[in-house]
């Protein structure tokens, strides 16, 4: 029997399906160096966060078929050294739809109306924060969105449904009909986008052309009642140049739920800041994303170890 490696917590219907037919390796709580020790015996991977497969851990993985990346993006993942390996690498690419889109646009309401800060001060007894902070509707705003992907335009359609935002959009893969079709502005200057927006949510994949891509000119650029979400990949924002943006108040505030460093320094400076929602890359972790992500990828890794083809290969 063939065994397959989870190397965190996913739904139980998934690991269900997997231990019909492999042996299923559940180390929850090893750590990095741990998990590399175990990956010489195993035929296939469900890879979450907590472990990144270098080239030089896919090298160690002598009977390795198959990856299958709980989720959306790939970037934990060296594609060229998997493929020269002939190791097979999927996605999940609906898994995580709706529940990040949803994420997206409760950070985005939470941040334009203070409410941790609020949750926080209440907690203390302090009743009257009410009359020194004041919050910001979000019917008719501008909302730009950065990735017109399946995440993307979802949360697009929630706010345009929602609250009526005028939607703008920068995607420079995407044709500009499918935004148009859509009724949204299609730009072709991210700076430009910048400045005439309310909110800008961040939904692009991490490659080495948007590493930074919300970068120190970009924020300067964003007006300063405007507030930045990001529920995609943490290295998307320069985190430096968002901090010192918070700090100045060159943007009202920001909403996010990925960070450059994972899990962040326990000093880091946006734990200090009032003008900031977070939350730790939980965007997907729904009961109902989590089954389709944990569902999806156990399918491809039983076809994939079966011998047959996989519905949503990454490389093949």
């Amino acid at each position: 029997m063939k065994t397959v490696l989870v190397n965190k917590p996913t739904h139980q219907d998934a690991l269900d399906l997997l231990s019909k037919e492999v042996n299923v390796l559940a180390p929850y709580t090893a750590s990095e160096d741990e998990l590399i020790e175990m990956l010489p015996d195993v035929h296939g991977i469900m890879l979450m966060m907590g472990l990144t497969m270098t080239g030089e851990v896919i090298a160690k993985c002598k009977n390795l078929e198959i990856i299958g990346r709980h989720g959306a993006g790939y970037d934990i993942v060296d594609l060229e050294a998997a493929a020269k390996q002939g190791v097979i690498v999927t996605n999940t690419p609906y898994g995580p739809t709706e529940s990040t889109a949803e994420l997206a646009f409760l950070l985005m309401m939470a941040a334009a109306r203070s409410l941790t800060l609020f949750d926080r001060a209440f907690r203390k007894g302090d009743f009257h924060i009410r009359q020194k902070i004041t919050g910001r509707e979000l019917l008719d705003k501008n909302v730009g969105v950065l990735g017109f992907g399946r995440i993307g335009s979802r949360f697009a359609e929630m706010c345009k449904g929602a609250f009526n935002m005028n939607v703008y959009v920068y995607d420079p893969v995407i044709d500009r009909s499918q935004v148009e079709d859509f009724g949204a502005v299609y730009m072709t200057d991210l700076m430009e986008m910048a400045g005439q927006i309310d909110f800008l949510s961040v939904h692009c994949p991490l490659i080495p052309q948007t590493r930074h891509i919300i970068n120190a000119e970009v924020l300067e650029a964003m007006k300063p009642e405007a507030y930045l979400i990001n529920a995609s990949r943490g290295p998307t924002v320069d985190e430096e140049a968002l901090i010192a943006a918070l700090k100045e108040n060159k943007i009202a505030g920001a909403g996010l739920d990925v960070f450059d460093q994972e899990p962040p320094a326990t000093d880091n400076p946006l734990f200090s800041l009032d003008n900031v929602v977070l939350t730790p890359h939980v965007a997907g972790f729904t009961d109902e994303g989590k089954r389709r992500m944990g569902v999806t990828a156990a399918e491809d890794i039983l076809r994939v170890l079966r011998g047959e083809k996989p519905v949503y290969p990454v490389t093949s």
